[in-house]
Parts: structure tokens; sequence; C-alpha cells
């Protein structure tokens, strides 16, 4: 393993070292572009400094820390992880991960979405509850409509795979939805001491430490309390793994449970199920010694045995598919965006290139944010990892070789395959690498043995030996851990908290006393993208529209296709007039308004009256709306409660107070920055719509 690890180490240290994520601005522009450039400053001013810091402190400690008490705490330390039997660590390492993410959950989240991707599969959950695909198809759409919700033919569905929407519908069946995620995460926590027991049984206490490190993980426990997908897929990786470990030197009946899982994980992620798939069945079975090498016949039952498993899942995929989307191949991101969305170099859905340059630029900067995220610590995971794989001997002893040639293939698998996706997101970590984050925290425990056993004891050595010892590294990593828990995640989870707040996502709706129709003032932006998608228009151009011409000059877009469409004219062709790629002869600035809300416009452009008025009604207040939509009755769901619908002001909004005429009209304020209000529909209509 020598070489090839020695070049993974190189390849580690060159991404987290440099300032690659730079490369992303090269030809690109916008959200994703500001945030890689903002947060990879950040990750790598860290990461250099953290590795500084650390250094001069492991040689201060090299020669303050006693050598007696060096060994009597690491001895100790290792005692404590090599005490519990194997079910008993994993055990408890599972009901710390879950209690630290429900705490999580309910102090910071306040039991609610972080992302619009959970509230989104939320949605879909409940329409699954009820026995239904999705929401019936929608007379008025603009009132619903919101990105990543898809208008079909057969309904109002979500745009992701329905695995994840599937367990919230049964976990909200049997108790609390937000129980599922810290649930789901406890079950990986368990799961992972096991499978790291299994790949290193002469090295039991760098097993127990990587499941240790899992278990105090704030970025699998954000994720896991805040209704993310990744958390059921990073515990179907899991018993895949386990599962087809277990097939080693068990029954090869482990393996329909192993293939089960990839089914499972395919119908919720699928680009991580196809990969990570891959890893967790044929390679362990390729790359780890059982009992006796497998012969022909034993590959082809186990091989058979996974697609048995994992077959109910992949008809079950390609039936929803077929009759939400119109084939067993069409997800609903290609419904929802176009072929835009889908995997290679090409112009993403944003109307930005995405090559060979950002690939590596965003790829880089997916391992800065983890290496910093993963535990929140001034030492850099990943360039620990990268420099223990850098000085790997030829030969390890223990079985540590194989272990570790399987972690590296989880670890960096996800990795390059995420390096042909044009979608990334820094926010509460790198999440598309959040499967492989058990191999990751595996690794470290590996490397962090690896590089203290290859220490001299204090006084023992020269050179450079002398200038590290063991005492005083060891030191230096429990102080960065202790500094990472106390000090470090407190501060991060408090700007999760505050920006989770900004945004609204957390915000917890009314209750109401008989059925209501509540109108919320969302953006004007969001109102237009709402009205280009009941238009017909999908995802990619809608997002088109809205960044490369002024906000105005949609709106009257709008308009006038909406009058072609109800004259009977041209109804399913848009007029012209729109700019649907970046231009330098009329470069657009953003103004910003006291409540939040944006819109753009070029120098010296007067507004029409209309949008005049569009844009006044967002001065004072906005809310957005797909947070609140789940909390309430739906279309086709419900008849009791507050319906959650977006306000167009008194015109159009009469269209569905006359659909819904047995519902109290109402409109929904912000009172201050995170209470909401209820007021009479003909106040709050008079608040936002009256002439300025």
């Amino acid at each position: 393993m020598r070489y090839p690890s020695r070049l993974a180490g190189a390849v580690l240290l060159a991404l987290v070292l440099l300032p690659w994520y730079r490369l992303v601005a090269a030809r690109a522009t916008g959200p994703s572009v500001d945030q890689t450039l903002h947060l990879g400053r950040e990750y790598l001013a860290a990461h250099w400094g953290g590795l500084v810091l650390g250094a001069v402190l492991a040689i201060v400690l090299s020669r303050l820390v006693p050598p007696a008490t060096g060994s009597g705490v690491r001895c100790g330390a290792e005692r404590w992880l090599l005490r519990p039997s194997r079910r008993w660590s994993g055990t408890a390492l599972g009901l710390l991960a879950a209690g630290t993410s429900l705490w999580l959950s309910v102090s910071v989240l306040n039991r609610r979405p972080a992302l619009i991707d959970g509230v989104v599969q939320l949605l879909q959950a409940r329409y699954f509850a009820s026995g239904m695909l999705g929401g019936p198809p929608l007379s008025h759409p603009e009132f619903w409509q919101f990105q990543f919700m898809v208008l079909t033919d057969v309904g109002w569905v979500s745009q992701y795979p329905p695995g994840f929407p599937a367990a919230l519908a049964v976990a909200s069946m049997v108790g609390p939805a937000w129980l599922l995620g810290p649930i789901l995460l406890g079950m990986a926590v368990y799961l992972t001491t096991q499978i790291g027991d299994r790949l290193f049984p002469g090295d039991r206490a760098t097993a127990r430490l990587g499941g240790a490190l899992m278990a105090v993980s704030p970025f699998l426990a954000f994720h896991a309390g805040a209704y993310m997908s990744h958390v059921l897929a990073l515990v179907l990786v899991s018993v895949a793994l386990f599962a087809s470990l277990r097939a080693l030197d068990g029954s090869w009946r482990w393996a329909l449970l192993s293939g089960a899982a990839v089914g499972g994980l395919v119908a919720t992620r699928p680009y991580v199920g196809l990969t990570l798939g891959f890893v967790a069945t044929v390679l362990v079975w390729w790359c780890v010694p059982g009992p006796r090498k497998l012969a022909r016949g034993d590959w082809a039952r186990r091989l058979g045995a996974a697609a048995t498993g994992a077959a109910p899942f992949a008809v079950a995929l390609m039936a929803y598919n077929t009759r939400v989307f119109g084939g067993p191949a069409r997800f609903g991101y290609l419904a929802a965006a176009g072929p835009a969305h889908g995997l290679g170099f090409h112009i993403d859905p944003w109307g930005n290139p995405y090559g060979l340059r950002e690939a590596w630029g965003y790829t880089a900067a997916d391992l800065l944010g983890l290496s910093f995220e993963l535990l929140q610590t001034p030492l850099p995971a990943v360039v620990l990892v990268g420099l223990y794989l850098l000085r790997t001997p030829r030969v390890e002893t223990g079985g540590r070789e194989t272990g570790t040639r399987l972690l590296v293939a989880w670890a960096m698998v996800p990795l390059a395959a995420n390096a042909l996706y044009w979608h990334h997101d820094l926010f509460m970590g790198p999440r598309f690498l959040y499967e492989a984050a058990p191999a990751w925290c595996l690794l470290l425990a590996v490397a962090s043995m690896g590089l203290l056993r290859g220490l001299p004891e204090k006084g023992a050595g020269t050179g450079l030996s002398r200038t590290f010892t063991r005492d005083g590294v060891s030191a230096v990593f429990l102080v960065a851990l202790a500094f990472g828990l106390t000090y470090a995640v407190p501060a991060k989870l408090s700007s999760y908290e505050a920006t989770v707040r900004r945004s609204g996502i957390s915000l917890r709706a009314p209750t109401v006393e008989r059925p209501s129709l509540v109108f919320v003032h969302d953006s004007w932006e969001s109102r237009l993208g709402a009205r280009l998608s009941a238009l017909g228009m999908r995802l990619d151009s809608i997002r088109a529209a809205l960044s490369h011409n002024s906000t105005c000059e949609v709106d009257l877009f709008v308009r006038a296709w909406e009058g072609d469409a109800g004259s009977g004219r041209s109804a399913n062709a848009p007029p012209s007039g729109l700019s649907f790629a970046r231009s330098s002869d009329r470069p657009l600035r953003d103004l910003h308004m006291p409540s939040g809300a944006r819109i753009r416009t070029y120098d010296g452009e007067t507004l029409e009256s209309e949008c005049e008025r569009q844009a006044a009604s967002d001065y004072s207040g906005i809310v957005a709306l797909p947070p609140l939509l789940w909390q309430g009755d739906l279309p086709g769901l419900g008849s009791t409660g507050a319906m959650f619908v977006r306000d167009f002001g008194p015109a159009r909004n009469a269209r569905l107070l006359a659909r819904y005429p047995d519902r109290e009209p109402a409109v929904l304020v912000l009172a201050g920055t995170e209470r909401l209000e209820l007021v009479g529909y003909e106040t709050g209509m008079e608040a936002l719509w009256a002439n300025p």
C-alpha cells in the first residue's frame, strides 16, 4: 500500500494547503461562488494557523510534559476506550451522538429544518403518510409552488427521490418526525464501531477512538437534527458495510441485507447509492480478507444475494419515477431543472460553466470545509490524515493495511464522484461528503495513533525526533479536541442559530380556531418565480431569468405571458424579451430593503407603476412561505386548520378566496424578528398593498 497511500496523502495535502478554492470565481458568479470564496479564505487561514500554533505548542509541551504523566494519560485513555465490550461501546457512543443531535434539534433549530431541502421532504412525507404519491394537480399553483417542488400531470411532488420522505412518513405515524434523524445517527455510530472493530481486529483502541470521534462530531449531529436525507443515506451505507463484512466470515445470506441497504440508498440518494454501494459491497469482498479466499461460487452467491436484496427497492423506485416523472430512470431533479442538473462538465442550472477548474476548486473547498467542520478543532483533520498516508510504512501490523485501504476508498470515492457534480454547498459543512464522514473519523483515529506511535518517548531519538515527542504531541491532540468541543463548537452553533433565525425557516406556524386561508407575503422574486413555474417554465430557466434581468423586466414579461395565456394567444409559448445568459452590456445591481427583500435593477432604470407597487409591498416586511406550508393544511390534505398560501395582492388573491369560501381569510405578518402574528385580511391588505 506504500506508494498508493503516499499518492493519496500528497493529493490531500495539496488540496487543503493551497488556495485552490479561488478557481471557482474564474468564470462564474453567484451565491455558491460567494460562499466558497468567503468560507474558503476562513478555512485556509484556520488550517495554517492551527498547524503553526499546533507545531509551536507541540515543541513546548514536548519539553514540559513529564514522561510519566504523558504515558499515564495515554494508557488511561486507552484502557477507558477498551474497557466496554464492542456492543456496549457502540451503544454508549450511539446514545451520545443521538442525544447531542436531539439537543441541537430542539435548542438550535426549534425542531424545524435548517434548509429548504428538509421542508420539501417533510411536505412530501405528509402526502405519503396519507397514502398519496403527492399533492393533487393545482388549479392555481402559484399560490403554493416553490423551488424543488415539481408540477406534474399526476400532481404536485418533491423533486427528491422517495426514500427519505417515506422514512419521515413512517416516523410521523409512530411518533414525532424530528426524532428520526438523531435516532438514525445513533444507529450509524453504533454500526461504525462494529465496522471499526472488524477492520482493525488487532488494534481495537484505534477503532474505538474512531467511533468516539464520530459520536462527538458536530458536523454529523447538526445535519441529523435538520431533516436532511444524508443521515438516512449514512445509516444505509453503514448497514451495507457491516453486512458485507459479516458475509465474509458468516453466511452469504448477509449479502441480502447488504444489497437491501444499497437498494434503499439508491432510493434515497441515487448517486451516493451507485458510488458508495459499490464500495460497501464489491470493494469490501475484494479488499478485506475473510477466513478463506472467495471462490467463483462464493462471488456468485454474494453478488446474487445482494442483487436480490436490492431488487424490491429498485423496482419500487422505477415504478415511482415512471408514474410521477414519466420514465423509470427520470428523476425529479431532471423534471425540475432539465438536463443542466445532470452530471459532468457543462453549463449548470444557474447559467455558470462547470469544468475542470471549477471541479478542482470546489473539491478543494469541500475538503477544507470537512477538515475543519468535522470536529471544529484547530488541528485540521484532513492534514493529519494526509501526513499519515504520506509516511505510511511499507508493512503495517494487525490488519491495519487492509482496513486503512478500505477507509481510504470510502473517504475518497465520494470526493471524486462529487467533483463531477456541479452543486456544492458549505453551509453546516460540505454535506455532500456527509456519508463518508465515518471513514474520515476512522482515518483520523488511524492517523493520530499512527503518528503518535511513530514518535519517540521523551529523551529518545535525535534531531526532529527529539523536537516532537509522543507525550508533547499527545497533549496537543487533547488540547485541540477540548478547545473544539468547549469553545469552537458552541460558537459555531450560535452562528448557525442566528443564520437559521434570520432565514425564517425555523419559524413555528401559528394555530387557528377554525379553517383559515392565511396569506403569506413572500418576496417579489419568489412571487415571480412561482408565477413563471405555474406558466410551465423550468427551474433552471426561472433562475436564469431572475439572475440576468431586472426584476421589473421579469414582472413585465410574466404579465405579458399571463395575458397571452388568458386570452388563448400562444398560451404555451412565452413572449420574447428576456435574457437567459449573463451580459456585460447592462450590468445589474442589487438593492436590498430593510425587510431583507432584494430587487435587481439597471443603472438609471425607471420602474413602471405596477413594479413600484410590487417593490413597495416588500419594503416593511416579508415572510418566507415554504417553511410554513408543511405545518398547515395542504391542497388535498387537511380541512380544519390554517392553509398557508402566497399573497399576490387583493386582485389575484380574489381567485383563491372564491375557491375556498368556507375558510376565513387572514394575513400573516412578522411581529419583531422571530414571532408571527395573524391579522385580519383587510387590515393586512391595506398595510401591504396600499399605495405609498
